[in-house]
């Protein structure tokens, strides 16, 4: 099944929050912060504010490593 990430991903700007990768993650905000912080996701921080440009976001998505992040901590 081909999925097209542009159009899944359509609705959203191109720099997204943490608040918007919760949601398209199903998980809650905190830990979207401490995925965006943790991970090897790419991310631009402005003074407490961070961002990720979707392009980065879905790559990361959607790369063929398997991803196990612990954000139990």
């Amino acid at each position: 099944m081909n999925i097209n990430y542009a159009e899944a991903f359509s609705n959203y700007p191109e720099i997204l929050n943490a608040k918007m990768i919760a949601e398209i993650l199903g998980i809650g905000y905190i830990k979207s912060l401490k995925l965006i912080k943790y991970s090897d996701m790419k991310y631009i921080k402005i003074g407490n504010v961070y961002r990720v440009p979707k392009k980065c976001f879905v790559e990361w998505l959607h790369s063929d490593e398997s991803k196990v992040i612990n954000l139990e901590a």
